[in-house]
């Protein structure tokens, strides 16, 4: 009998690590890791390329057309009202929360930690520098990717509504 506990003992001491690695991350832990990679400072830099890319995005909508002062004032307010609103809805302090359960829910205590170390570390200073930077440039590339491919959307979008029309003729 007391072999039957030591094993059982020594089975349960054995399994701890790996129990232990599965420990979800701590509320306090993420938070820290939020702050070390400024990510409150990353989502308020994305809201100044949501308007260049919205800008961008109606410019190419337009296909060059010029509008009137009455025309260029209203899509301005538009664009004004949209930025307004995702300043509104995505600012950090509903952001954050956000990021926080999905965290918890998506790393272990030890893959947050590690984390931890990384980005205290010199090259993880740099990846946190560089991350703005990293993300203009991934957002100026999609951009030139969506110039090739909205003549294509919109081609899809014609051709999808002649077939509507189409089916519509023949009906009886």
């Amino acid at each position: 009998m007391i072999n039957l506990r030591a094993i059982i003992l020594l089975a349960c001491l054995a399994a701890a690590p790996a129990i232990a690695a599965d420990v979800p991350a701590s509320e306090a832990s993420i938070r820290e890791l939020l702050t070390v990679t400024q990510s409150e400072k990353l989502v308020d830099s994305t809201m100044g390329q949501i308007d260049s890319m919205m800008q961008n995005s109606m410019k190419q909508a337009l296909g060059g057309q010029t509008l009137t002062a009455d025309q260029q004032k209203i899509i301005d307010d538009m664009r004004a009202k949209m930025i307004a609103l995702f300043k509104e809805d995505m600012k950090w302090e509903t952001l954050e929360p956000m990021f926080v359960d999905i965290y918890k829910r998506s790393f272990t205590q030890k893959e947050v930690d590690g984390m931890l170390d990384f980005y205290r570390s010199e090259p993880g200073q740099a990846v946190i520098a560089k991350m703005p930077l990293v993300m203009r440039n991934s957002m100026q590339a999609m951009q030139g990717r969506m110039v090739a491919l909205l003549p294509k959307l919109q081609q899809l979008q014609r051709d999808a509504i002649a077939e509507l029309r189409a089916s519509q003729a023949k009906k009886p």
